[in-house]
């Protein structure tokens, strides 16, 4: 009978080819290969030299087509593969999940906010997330607001639009502190706790809309010293310079800038950009990610508006 310390040796004795060939059909989760690792240092040692191959083979069969062109602050074309990024894209990849399945969940109870939870308009808001999640790679806020700047009207519309259908999640399946009578908003206008929640969502990602609808007890803390913070953040610094503009205010006015507009038009201004695009492509999304702007046409359901 072979006891359990002869097992790890029986299967070193195999290829490497056809170890690597298991491991990569093996269902993946976050940190098993780094579990395998403290196996034995032979384990480890095949696992070190044959993390990128291994990588880019699992995500080539159990993530989606063209993944890593969606996270382009992820991981560079030519650099290394590894596991810890292999781990953030499962991780981004059932945030995604969650966030479209709660709009699905909305939509089929039919209650206020059903409305906003359109398939076409939730599809839209998934490639919005990816947008999202560029904009957080970015770490700084500087750097973050240079993306936001550099952003054409379709990506900057789809963008709005992610972020309005955010708000209507959270409006039906988020904290109190969302809710009109709560006391919680500190005296404040929804809207402005909306303003507030928005531009979490535009600094921190996805992430922190799903622990949001999860009623994250840190998210609400954030959220709550956002609103609590919203006058103070607006005024000089001691120095006299103006006051950083928001990653919210450097969207609008970026549409605004791009089209021409004003500020006060941007919601008209997204819908009538929104309604001349079609359905995406997984190249459409990539452009998207990528500020690349869409070859604009009309939809055939031309009341994207509500």
């Amino acid at each position: 009978m072979t006891s359990l310390s002869q097992q790890p040796s029986l299967l070193l004795s195999l290829p490497p080819e056809l170890i690597l060939e298991s491991l990569a059909q093996v269902d993946y989760t976050p940190g098993h290969l780094d579990q395998l690792r403290l196996v034995c240092h032979d384990f480890n040692d095949l696992l070190q030299q044959y993390e990128h191959s291994l990588s880019l083979e699992i995500i080539r069969l159990q993530f989606p087509l063209n993944i890593l062109a969606k996270y382009p602050g992820l991981h560079t074309p030519g650099s290394s593969l590894g596991f810890k990024t292999l781990d953030e894209l499962y991780m981004r990849f059932n945030t995604l999940f969650r966030i479209e399945r709660n709009c699905h969940n909305i939509r089929r109870r039919e209650g206020k906010e059903a409305a906003w939870m359109r398939p076409e308009w939730v599809n839209l808001q998934q490639a919005g997330m990816h947008l999202l999640y560029r904009i957080h790679d970015s770490k700084s806020h500087e750097n973050k607001a240079q993306i936001i700047k550099s952003l054409p009207p379709t990506s900057l519309a789809i963008l709005l639009l992610t972020l309005h259908l955010c708000v209507h999640q959270l409006r039906s399946d988020g904290p109190c502190i969302l809710i009109p009578t709560s006391p919680l908003l500190h005296g404040m206008l929804r809207f402005e706790v909306e303003l507030c929640t928005q531009e979490l969502i535009l600094h921190h990602g996805p992430s922190y809309q799903d622990a949001l609808l999860c009623h994250c007890p840190h998210a609400i803390s954030l959220l709550e010293t956002e609103v609590r913070n919203m006058e103070t953040r607006q005024l000089p610094s001691e120095d006299g310079k103006d006051a950083q503009r928001t990653l919210i205010a450097e969207c609008r006015c970026r549409l605004a800038e791009t089209l021409g507009s004003d500020v006060e038009h941007n919601r008209k201004d997204m819908w009538s950009i929104l309604e001349r695009i079609g359905s995406l492509t997984e190249e459409d999304v990539v452009k998207i990610i990528r500020g690349e702007e869409l070859i604009t046409r009309k939809r055939q359901d031309s009341g994207v508006g509500l």
